[in-house]
């Protein structure tokens, strides 16, 4: 491919799309000129919208209009690549591809649209669990009858705290800790909503919960707070790349750093992640996350199935997975790809906000002209 890579990256405004960003200018490996980046955005005043290309100011994803105008995009740019940079675009992307089978551009690294359930929906990745007989949570959902005896049997099963989350949610918004029948028989009547057991030490929260009032939030000031992530991507020819394993420190909700470790326990619980969700006709990005219960056993709490908030992290300690997608999915760009030979342990890396000023006129003329380019 003697032309530059056009990749198309929806909602470049989010970390994810940052993360991307970061990993096409890094010194490390010089790639952003051999690419010509194309953005979308709902809100025009987000600096990433003018690190690229060409930026289309459009609806939010969940309107029917987003839709119609990302099928015009994609008719006028005809990217080399779509990339997703929110769970919510993730569905989107893949059903409007399944409908464009026969159009020759514009790649995804998603695999078939029903693979993604185990990661957009919790119920979903549940019910996938239990039928692949990996190592969840245990979860549980109201029947529509509203029921509860038996989510009482479901606590007392699983013991105080648990956590509810909304069944489609994202980066941790809406979710909280449940402490007592009183609470779980509130938040019964909360629509769409999942219980799942908490996979941690509950005494070590007891301390925290007591400086709180009404529902506990999941993140905010919680002591302890932290996971381990099995990430990689999976080949569409059913293989994968070496697992990269991270804990993960939390603060307030947002990761502040992770270590890469080494864990032949988590790599074997991840790998048959893999084999399942491939077996259901996905490949592409996919990080498990996985905590110990309150009996010491390795269960994941939590599946994605894109690039997402740490693929730059990832890429300085040594994984790069927009290289591997784009050798994957777009071999014929031939699109070096990064590697070093740092250890795991080596290095702490942190999360940090760059800041990338941007002029006030820039920002009205997208709004009023509805595209931005370079």
């Amino acid at each position: 491919m003697n032309k530059k890579l056009k990749i198309l990256v929806t909602s470049i405004g989010s970390l994810v799309g940052r993360n991307i960003l970061d990993v096409l200018e890094s010194p490390l490996l010089k790639r952003r000129d051999m690419v010509f980046l194309v953005g979308t955005n709902s809100l025009a005043s987000i600096p990433n919208n003018y690190r690229c290309d060409r930026c289309y100011l459009v609806p939010e994803t969940h309107t029917e209009d987003f839709l119609i105008e990302l099928n015009q995009i994609v008719q006028q740019e005809k990217p080399d690549l779509i990339l997703s940079g929110r769970d919510e675009d993730t569905e989107v992307i893949a059903k409007y591809m399944e409908t464009n089978k026969e159009a020759s551009y514009g790649k995804t690294p998603y695999g078939e649209p029903r693979s993604l359930k185990a990661a957009l929906d919790k119920w979903e990745t549940w019910q996938f669990c239990q039928r692949n007989d990996l190592n969840f949570a245990s979860s549980f959902v109201l029947n529509k009858s509203g029921d509860i005896s038996d989510l009482r049997d479901f606590a007392e099963s699983n013991g105080y705290p648990l956590i509810a989350k909304p069944i489609r949610g994202f980066a941790s918004k809406g979710v909280y800790y449940v402490r007592s029948w009183k609470d779980l028989k509130d938040m019964s009547s909360w629509d769409n909503y999942i219980f799942q057991e908490y996979l941690g030490d509950g005494e070590q929260l007891q301390d925290y919960f007591r400086k709180m009032d009404n529902y506990t939030p999941l993140f905010a000031h919680a002591p302890n707070i932290f996971h381990y992530s099995c990430h990689t991507v999976i080949f569409q020819d059913g293989s994968c790349d070496k697992f990269f394993i991270s804990k993960n420190v939390h603060e307030s909700g947002a990761t502040v750093g992770f270590k890469r470790v080494e864990s032949e326990i988590l790599e074997s619980l991840a790998l048959s992640f893999v084999k399942a969700i491939y077996r259901e006709g996905g490949y592409g990005p996919i990080t498990i996350q996985f905590r110990q219960n309150k009996n010491g056993v390795w269960k994941a709490q939590e599946v994605n199935m894109r690039t997402n908030g740490n693929t730059y992290p990832r890429f300085v300690l040594g994984q790069d997975d927009l290289g591997l997608i784009i050798r994957d999915v777009v071999p014929e760009a031939d699109f070096p790809v990064y590697t070093n030979d740092i250890k795991a342990g080596q290095y702490f890396v942190g999360k940090e906000l760059n800041s990338y000023p941007i002029v006030q006129d820039e920002i009205n003329r997208l709004k009023a002209d509805k595209v931005w380019q370079r």
